[in-house]
């Protein structure tokens, strides 16, 4: 037997006598047992680094198991999540697996550039001109891993510039159209006059007439200009029980109100 077959020998049984995470260059699985293991790599759905024992680097931007679902397209948690997302209506201010308004911050670059507590953490805490929803602690769960899965369609996306928007209380804000009649009811973001009112009692109107506001429209139809401007002569009209009083405008006033609509 040469020098060469002895060596390859040798090193086969070496590699043979390593544990089963040397061997494989997957240090994960010193300490987890494989599962899942159709789905590929421990870091295609927990990220971290694989590479290296050392658990301070190995944990490195690690997703955790409650929000791993994310690279599952049929696990339950992201099933839950996308229908929990939709009833939420989070796409009439974001984007979202591709689709939605770009009034905020598009949640597609989260999986690359946000820790999945921190996205948690906003949905606690919602900003400004953001509802609170008062998740459940396992409907938290659901949501951050439907945002986590919209990074995967267009793959990594770059952290992009951020969104001015302007918050202003000038007297021209004031004098808008939307504050004068809905702001102390109703809240509203919008690309060209920033956010706008400060009511909580009715819902949040961000949206309204675009295709990702929820149908709630008599029998549950989408909103539009002429339903919208229905609903101002008479709420009671279209829901018996509306508790919103009737709101005249004046021709000018109702083209005012749809220039700051049309660009929520």
């Amino acid at each position: 037997m040469g020098f060469s077959h002895a060596v390859l020998i040798a090193a086969i049984l070496l590699a043979s006598a390593l544990p089963a995470w040397a061997a494989s260059g997957n240090s994960c699985l010193e300490c987890h047992q494989v599962h899942y293991a159709g789905q590929g790599s421990c870091s295609y759905c927990h990220r971290g680094n694989q590479r290296t024992n050392r658990k301070e680097l190995a944990h490195s931007d690690l997703i955790r198991g409650r929000y791993a679902g994310f690279a599952n397209s049929r696990s339950v948690e992201l099933l839950s999540g996308n229908k929990l997302a939709e009833k939420a209506a989070c796409r009439r201010c974001h984007v979202l697996n591709g689709t939605g308004n770009r009034l905020a911050t598009n949640l597609d670059s989260l999986l690359w550039t946000t820790q999945p507590e921190a996205i948690r953490s906003a949905l606690v805490n919602p900003a400004l001109y953001m509802p609170n929803f008062h998740f459940s602690e396992k409907d938290l769960d659901r949501l951050v891993t439907t945002v986590l899965a919209g990074g995967l369609k267009g793959g990594k996306t770059l952290r992009e510039p951020p969104l001015v928007v302007h918050f202003s209380n000038t007297e021209s804000v004031k004098q808008n159209i939307f504050v004068k009649n809905c702001g102390s009811c109703h809240k509203l973001l919008s690309k060209r006059d920033g956010g706008l009112g400060d009511g909580i009692i009715g819902p949040n109107l961000s949206g309204l007439l675009s295709r990702f506001y929820p149908q709630t429209f008599e029998d549950n139809k989408p909103w539009d200009e002429e339903r919208l401007k229905r609903w101002l002569k008479n709420p009671r009209a279209i829901r018996k029980n509306a508790v919103m009083r009737p709101i005249a405008l004046k021709p000018e006033e109702w083209d005012q109100l749809l220039k700051t609509l049309a660009t929520s």
